[in-house]
């Protein structure tokens, strides 16, 4: 439930030689929100990148994504080969995948939430906040707490006054419950060597973001068997780039001069 602010402490450490698009997805910071009522669904997002990546006409992109916006930029590696260079993931693996077992609960338990998220967004006005009060919410909502002035950076795309020195969140409320493609490790590996990813992948991961490290273990075996991923972990937690951005941005920098797939 980031925005694009995510970036502003990151990119200004980049080379000055690359013209860097940063963008709120459907749902976040200043951007719309998909059509109501329906559940949000990742393959959503695909056609959100679609249309970004078509609206600024270039062949080929670099792809950067932290979290959920890497996962997705992984997926649409796989889809349309052809349009990413390169491709750099920042503290994350892959979209969760759910054991077969899981199958029936997953899916009850999506649909019945967002019923409930429906319902509540028809009694109810989204929760109002000082910024004082936004910038601690959006701090501790979190498994590791974000920075004061990182928290600040998301901020500045994510109020919407609402009179009286109050705020809303802009944030889509349906995002608490997105449904990723129903698989399990088995089909989604299985997918990663029929599809592969041929461009260059840089994954950097937080040393004390060790959840999914463990977790989707088998993924980061694999990765690591590839000649064109590159897997570094930095001190910092799920959020480095922007509670630390100079961990990640010199490994990024020597990534970004280094051989592409093709020519841009």
């Amino acid at each position: 439930m980031d925005n694009a602010g995510t970036f502003n402490r990151l990119i200004p450490l980049l080379s000055k030689s690359y013209y860097y698009i940063a963008v709120d997805l459907p749902g976040h910071g200043k951007s719309s929100h998909f059509p109501p009522h329906l559940p949000i669904h990742s393959t959503d997002y695909l056609l959100a990148y679609q249309l970004v990546i078509n609206h600024f006409n270039r062949k080929k992109y670099i792809l950067m994504g932290h979290s959920y916006g890497g996962q997705l930029g992984l997926l649409y590696a796989q889809m349309y080969p052809n349009r990413i260079d390169k491709l750099i993931m920042l503290d994350t693996l892959h979209l969760f995948p759910v054991p077969s077992r899981y199958f029936k609960n997953i899916l009850e338990e999506k649909i019945l939430l967002h019923l409930e998220i429906e319902q509540k967004s028809k009694i109810k006005r989204p929760p109002m906040y000082t910024f004082e009060e936004a910038i601690q919410k959006i701090r501790q909502g979190r498994s590791f707490p974000l920075r004061l002035e990182a928290a600040e950076e998301l901020l500045k795309r994510a109020l919407i006054p609402a009179g009286n020195g109050k705020y809303w969140l802009s944030f889509d409320q349906r995002l608490k419950n997105f449904i990723n493609p129903l698989h399990d490790f088995r089909y989604a590996l299985e997918t990663l060597k029929k599809f592969p990813v041929h461009c260059p992948v840089l994954i950097i991961l937080g040393k004390d973001s060790k959840g999914q490290q463990i977790f989707l273990k088998p993924f980061l075996d694999y990765y690591k068997k590839q000649s064109n991923f590159v897997v570094i972990i930095v001190p910092g937690d799920h959020d480095v780039h922007n509670n630390e951005p100079e961990e990640v941005a010199s490994h990024i920098a020597q990534f970004l001069i280094g051989q592409s797939s093709s020519k841009l």
